[in-house]
């Protein structure tokens, strides 16, 4: 039996985050929310985490910042982080602390496929295989 992978979302837009949550817990992986960066080290410290999706704009941490702690902590550092925005890609200066970014809006289709890639190698191809349960 393989376990579930475990996601962590970090946004500041409650309803998104909650909305993501539900849809990605209908597909197998257990998720937890942080309202910012700051709570999301904190989970990140307490619970083993298998990725991270952040939005690049909040309060108190925001994305690139929380990337960059995690990237820094011996720890953390392998986690592969899914950055959300809305800001042009080019705005984004990723800099090896994103193993994607999703430009919002975005489909379930194409976060469920970006989590897949990103979790390849964490356990096959993630918790499901297609759309059809």
């Amino acid at each position: 039996m393989t376990r579930q992978l475990s996601i962590l979302i970090v946004d500041d837009e409650f309803g998104l985050a909650e909305m993501m949550r539900d849809l990605l817990r209908d597909y197998g992986y257990d998720v937890s929310l942080a309202i910012n960066g700051r709570l999301a080290l904190d989970v990140l410290h307490e619970q083993p985490v298998d990725l991270v999706i952040t939005d690049a704009m909040m309060p108190v941490m925001d994305g690139p910042e929380l990337a960059s702690a995690i990237r820094t902590a011996t720890e953390l550092r392998r986690i592969p982080i899914v950055l959300m925005t809305s800001l042009p890609t080019a705005a984004v200066s990723p800099n090896g602390l994103f193993d994607a970014v999703l430009r919002k809006p975005f489909t379930p289709d194409l976060l469920l496929e970006t989590l897949r890639t990103c979790l390849s190698d964490r356990r096959d191809a993630g918790p499901i295989d297609d759309h059809n349960r």
